[in-house]
């Protein structure tokens, strides 16, 4: 049995990210203005180990850089605007972590912090962003640090360990209980569209925090809510947060 790593029932995934560029300040910024009280954003490295806000492995997607974002220093990842093709979001930067942060400080917004290494790059990656966490994150703001990585949780579990962590499946494996024992995992976050109701109310029993990804309609929303599920991530928060429980 553990203790779940409560947050929102609403989480806005990569920030207001239907309606603002994904991962970035504005992104942030929206969700806090539609209502939002925690986002969920994704942390990669630099060439030189500094972290930055970014889902995506290479850059095309949305920014107006190419190749890997690994590849790349900080300083020329400074200069990447992070439009995602939104011509009004025109000037947006990709942002620092630790930019980032001090933004949620400044709103009080909780943070769900993927941890998003690229293959190879686990342990560096989550070193890099425990550091950053470790310097600015208070105490007092909800945080979750997850990942589909093991090898990155286990860094986490070791560099950050009163730092709570969430385990990021798709459909619910059948050895989730030796994983989160080993990792030390207080949630455990799933694909909604998969998830049964048998399998979250075991995931329940055990104590885990359980929050969906990534929940686009009231009615997704509702199902889950229904099963008593502890949060959904979504691109549309203000659509969502009529349903909290």
């Amino acid at each position: 049995m553990t203790e779940p790593a409560l947050l929102a029932p609403v989480i806005a995934h990569r920030g207001a990210s239907g309606t603002a560029p994904e991962n970035t300040l504005a992104a942030i910024a929206l969700a806090a203005k539609q209502g939002a009280r925690c986002v969920e954003l994704d942390a990669s490295i630099s060439k030189d180990g500094i972290a930055f806000v970014h889902h995506d492995d290479t850059l095309e997607r949305c920014t107006d850089g190419a190749g890997y974002l690994c590849a790349h220093t900080a300083a020329e990842l400074d200069k990447l605007k992070a439009t995602a093709g939104l011509a009004e979001f025109e000037n947006e930067p990709l942002p620092r972590l630790d930019a980032a942060i001090a933004l949620l400080d400044s709103l009080n917004m909780g943070l769900n912090l993927e941890i998003k290494p690229t293959p190879g790059l686990e342990e560096p990656t989550a070193r890099a962003v425990c550091d950053v966490v470790r310097e600015q994150w208070r105490a007092e703001l909800p945080l979750v640090l997850s990942s589909f990585s093991k090898d990155a949780l286990a860094v986490a579990r070791d560099e950050l360990p009163g730092a709570p962590r969430g385990f990021i499946v798709c459909a619910i494996p059948e050895n989730w209980r030796h994983t989160v024992q080993l990792l030390q995992c207080q949630n455990l976050h799933c694909d909604g569209a998969l998830l049964e109701k048998a399998q979250a109310q075991a995931l329940l029993d055990y104590g885990l925090g359980v929050y969906c990804f990534t929940i686009n309609t009231v009615a997704d929303a509702q199902r889950l809510f229904d099963m008593h599920v502890h949060g959904v991530f979504t691109d549309y928060p203000a659509q969502i947060l009529g349903l909290e429980n």
